[in-house]
């Protein structure tokens, strides 16, 4: 069954945005699920309105052994200072490739390959690097378009993947 829409190139505008760094193997997902609800209760209590969907941005890749390194996120309209918790940063602006991955997050990483694929095929480097043998991505998102408090079915969730192409003249 495939899950993913038909990826494309888009440029996004510099995006400010607060949030939240965890490390955080796929058996303590829990946790970065808890630190969503934490970041939209901050927002809350301030009167800061999101400028968009509830997101994590991935730094390095984990699995159930090793830790992801991500941020929650909430996009907001202009730079508000955060915390000790809450970070303040920006989406970097650019070209994305973008898909939508249609479906229960379960089946996400079938969908997160695809896109990869697809962006290998059409000649597009995605903005990485490498530190010894640790892959660190530049602009690597999942935004949850579908609130799970107005549709409790995660078979029917949508989740855009954005991943950051390298720049040209950075190459």
């Amino acid at each position: 069954m495939r899950y993913i829409s038909e990826p494309f190139v888009e440029e996004l505008l510099e995006t400010p945005y607060l949030g939240i760094a965890i490390q955080a193997t796929l058996l303590e997902w829990g946790k970065v699920i808890e630190l969503a609800e934490e970041l939209v209760d901050w927002l809350e209590k301030r009167g800061v309105e999101p400028a968009g969907p509830l997101f994590y941005r991935y730094w390095i890749i984990g699995n159930e052994k090793e830790a992801y390194h991500l941020e929650v996120g909430i996009p907001v309209e202009r730079p508000i200072a955060g915390d000790e918790q809450i970070l303040s940063s920006m989406i970097p602006g650019g070209s994305y490739v973008t898909a939508v991955h249609q479906g229960h997050p379960d089946h996400l990483a079938k969908s997160l390959n695809e896109l990869e694929i697809w962006a290998k095929k059409e000649e597009l480097e995605l903005d990485k690097r490498w530190e010894g043998e640790i892959e660190i991505w530049n602009g690597r998102f999942e935004s949850y378009l579908t609130n799970p408090d107005t549709e409790p079915d995660p078979n029917k969730w949508e989740i855009r993947i954005s991943y950051l192409l390298l720049r040209d003249d950075a190459a």
